[in-house]
């Protein structure tokens, strides 16, 4: 075993488990399957798949920029058909335990931990990430030191934006991205329109809509 410094990105498709419990198994077998074909497509020889855990993939890349580029490339593949959830993640560079086929340590377990914490459609990133994005002109808003649980001392995070607002129209039940159109479900609650794939998540809101984060894109 060796220890390197390497950018890992860990990145997750919000709310896969709702949409599970929504649409069903096989729906989130197909939206998995087209996840995985999106990361396949776009990493190429600036990194590898560590490996798969469910909705989500470990990436070791070969430096902090192509980790923003994979990114950004397999979320515009994920926007390009309607009804797949938004891409969320976290990305640092650090000292990783190379094991041939695996990784491990602090730098994997903080990439976990920072795409628990990324709202859908961002990424939260350590510095090095941060300052590639900002390089290649993407909009990067410094957090500050935030407390990470399992870890002792605060890391100073950044949140880089995947999709603006703007160009994201998210069902806010099951996580999936949608073309509004005339006949699409809306609620209208506290001040903020919402849309949804179906009848069926409108439903649900309706019946606790304070469970759902309606400002997120």
């Amino acid at each position: 075993m060796s220890t390197t410094d390497r950018t890992v990105a860990f990145l997750d498709l919000t709310r896969f488990t709702t949409l599970t419990d929504v649409h069903g198994d096989q729906k989130a077998a197909e939206v998995i399957d087209q996840f995985l074909n999106a990361v396949t497509a776009e990493i190429g020889g600036r990194g590898r798949v560590v490996k798969t855990l469910g909705d989500g993939v470990l990436l070791e890349l070969v430096n902090p920029g192509a980790s923003i580029g994979i990114a950004d490339r397999i979320s515009h593949r994920l926007h390009e058909r309607s009804g797949l959830p938004e891409l969320t993640g976290g990305i640092c560079t650090g000292p990783v335990v190379d094991r041939g086929d695996d990784i491990l340590g602090s730098t994997v377990n903080l990439a976990a931990r920072l795409a628990e914490l990324a709202p859908a459609g961002e990424l939260r990133v350590t510095e090095p990430p941060a300052r590639a994005a900002a390089d290649a002109g993407w909009s990067v808003e410094p957090l500050g030191p935030i407390e990470i649980r399992g870890f002792q001392d605060p890391v100073d995070l950044y949140s880089v934006l995947l999709c603006h607002p703007s160009d994201c129209v998210t069902d806010p039940v099951c996580g999936m991205r949608l073309t509004a159109g005339d006949d699409t479900p809306t609620v209208q609650y506290d001040g903020e329109m919402s849309w949804f794939c179906s009848a069926s998540c409108r439903d649900r809101f309706n019946a606790t809509p304070a469970r759902y984060d309606t400002t997120a894109p």
